[in-house]
């Protein structure tokens, strides 16, 4: 019933999905199994790459919707390339993991791994621990891009107030005026204010 909800919600949010997977481990037979119990599962598994295999280029030509890595314990070098599947090619990643030390798990968190498993699974776990993953990558995501642009607002906002700044100095003008006159010529020639600001601020820096 969870998965068959978070199956919904994932599906709702721009068209994510989930079927093509590939798999990063570097033992065979555990690698078969994996890619067997996903097969039966009915996910199309995409590749199979051992870590030495693992690049960029790898894993974008595999064009896989969710990564799953299997680590004793992922070291510094698993884990940068986790933080480059995760952030570089927004992709789910999830670990399976045989270590259960928090500081393993912590770190592989902060890299990006969205579901962190430290337990043996069984084949019919895998459904779940997709969609988790997939629900929880699109949350975080969600609100890095938030974050994202929250930041862009605040150093556009400063960029306008600065420019404001020099017509106020230069010109004489009171701060409504400023803004108001950055707003007409904005609308005048179709461009953001930003770009005004900028143009102002350049102007000032030219003739310094």
């Amino acid at each position: 019933m969870l998965a068959h909800l978070l199956l919904g919600n994932v599906r709702d949010c721009a068209g994510f999905k989930l079927k093509r997977i590939l798999i990063i481990d570097d033992v065979e037979d555990r690698a078969a199994w994996l890619k067997a119990s996903l097969e039966l599962a009915e996910f199309d598994v995409v590749g199979v790459l051992g870590w030495e295999q693992v690049n960029e280029r790898s894993i974008q030509d595999a064009s896989a919707d969710v990564i799953i890595v299997d680590a004793n314990a992922p070291g510094r070098d698993t884990l940068e390339q986790i933080s480059l599947m995760s952030s570089t090619l927004e992709k789910p990643v999830v670990v399976l993991s045989a270590s259960k030390d928090q500081h393993s798990i912590q770190e592989a968190m902060k890299a990006g791994v969205s579901a962190y498993v430290a337990h043996t699974i069984k084949s019919e776990d895998l459904r779940g621990i997709i969609h988790v993953a997939a629900a929880r990558y699109l949350e975080h995501k969600r609100l890095r891009d938030e974050l994202k642009e929250a930041k862009s607002l605040l150093a556009e906002r400063k960029m306008v107030d600065r420019a404001k700044a020099i017509l106020m100095t230069d010109h004489g003008y009171s701060e409504p005026d400023a803004y108001s006159r950055m707003r007409n010529m904005a609308m005048n020639r179709s461009k953001r204010m930003i770009e005004i600001a900028e143009a102002i601020i350049l102007a000032k820096e030219l003739s310094n």
